[in-house]
């Protein structure tokens, strides 16, 4: 997993409106529901445990977004991790809402105009569509769907595929209006709503964004990072009556 920054110069207009309304529809890519992992750039460093993994951010995130949602592509994806795609499966039995996005419900319209955005951003990926590779096809996948029904969001821990959505008017992606929310400020928002794992959120942050030397060139501290984002959202929080506090269970 390469290096990803931390910004903490200016709110994420899609975080805010998060914050606000937390019963949006919450695409999010395939390394949302892999166990983390940065062994590729030092043998001291592991893959974060599944158990750990799934007990302090999967969970968490079923528990606080009501309308998660992965696409197909990204569904196919987790097929790399089992013990993933089991609690996926499990969750998309209990879900509230339908959790898997597919392009069999689009109908003739939206088929059109997902395959022109499709072949847009494939452009800037490794992605064939003609070849329909592996490679990047869940971001892809995702980001054309999400385009086509008007979906506001989309969660990556992927900064290639985050570029897809900054570069959106540049590179003529037709992605204008999807807004991209990253992973430390779904960390921040799970720190913030599931006061019973402020350690576990703290090591997770510490494991992504602050665990090597480079890391610690770009990017703040634990105390940094909180200090800041509470600067730029805390008071929104604080003030926000509906905003999610979530009681982890105990099994």
């Amino acid at each position: 997993m390469k290096l990803n920054k931390v910004v903490l110069t200016v709110t994420n207009p899609a975080l805010v409106s998060l914050i606000k309304d937390f019963n949006q529809v919450l695409p999010v890519d395939a390394n949302f529901f892999i166990p983390f992992d940065r062994s590729n750039i030092s043998k001291k460093i592991q893959p974060l445990p599944f158990n750990f993994f799934k007990k302090c951010w999967v969970q968490p995130l079923f528990l606080t977004f009501p309308h998660l949602a992965i696409h197909e592509a990204v569904y196919d994806e987790i097929t790399v991790a089992p013990s993933s795609k089991s609690f996926i499966d499990q969750q998309i039995q209990q879900y509230q809402q339908p959790l898997v996005l597919s392009d069999k419900d689009l109908d003739d319209v939206e088929e059109i105009t997902r395959y022109t955005i499709e072949g847009r951003v494939a452009k800037y990926t490794n992605y064939e569509p003609e070849k329909n590779n592996k490679d990047d096809r869940g971001e892809v996948k995702s980001l054309a769907h999400i385009a086509t029904k008007g979906y506001l969001y989309f969660c990556s821990h992927d900064s290639n595929a985050l570029k897809l959505i900054e570069k959106a008017v540049e590179w003529e992606t037709n992605l204008e209006e999807v807004n991209a929310i990253k992973t430390y400020e779904i960390l921040y928002y799970l720190y913030k709503s599931n006061p019973a794992l402020k350690k576990e959120i703290r090591a997770i942050y510490k494991y992504l964004y602050y665990i090597t030397d480079s890391d610690r060139k770009v990017n703040p501290s634990w105390d940094d990072f909180k200090t800041g984002m509470d600067s730029l959202y805390d008071e929104l929080i604080t003030s926000c009556p509906d905003f999610p506090i979530i009681t982890i269970p105990t099994t």
